[in-house]
């Protein structure tokens, strides 16, 4: 599947996934593919080790790939480092995909039960049987715990998962028009 993602984007998702140094290693093997480990460490000022232990892990979700070679005097191993950019996009289907299973139970967890809240923001809502065992008082506040109307909550799980399934939808039916359009090509 060959969708165009914007690099901006890729270096925000790694920065959600590896942090703020991960993402400033992304947006570095984006502009110069093919930079060792060590390049990024001397650019960014920091630890080899910590640089490593970042491409790695990227490595092991699928967004970099790495050339090894050996320097020809001293016989170390160098990786050469590049960004997958055909695989981010299966790594944002997939992660959507988990999104989208969590929002489901979500969905059903508030259709199917009743929850009881004391009213005050940051404050946690209970089902009726934790409301019950604190004999329907907020442990936080001591206010009455009374019947929290979800729909709204509900309605949103709802909006955002019909987001979620139209626009998982759009992008297979873009890889399958993709492999349709290249399959007679590979036969010639």
């Amino acid at each position: 599947m060959l969708l165009i993602i914007e690099k901006r984007t890729i270096i925000e998702l790694v920065s959600m996934i590896g942090g703020e140094t991960a993402g400033k290693v992304m947006k570095l093997l984006l502009k110069k593919p093919g930079i060792t480990d060590e390049e990024i460490a001397l650019k960014l000022k920091l630890d080899v080790r910590d640089i490593r232990r970042i491409l790695h892990r990227l490595n092991e979700l699928g967004i970099l790939h790495y050339e090894l070679t050996r320097d020809k005097v001293t016989e170390h191993r160098i990786f050469k480092w590049y960004v997958e950019e055909g695989q981010v996009t299966g790594f944002i289907i997939t992660h959507m995909k988990k999104i989208l299973d969590r929002l489901k139970r979500k969905l059903e967890n508030e259709k199917n039960n009743q929850f009881y809240w004391c009213g005050t923001p940051g404050h946690r809502k209970y089902l009726f049987d934790e409301a019950m065992d604190r004999l329907f008082r907020c442990p936080e506040c001591g206010k009455p715990l009374q019947p929290y109307q979800n729909d709204e909550v509900v309605k949103a799980l709802e909006w955002k998962i019909a987001k979620l399934e139209a626009f998982l939808e759009e992008l297979m039916k873009v890889g399958k028009a993709e492999e349709i359009e290249e399959k007679p090509a590979k036969s010639r």
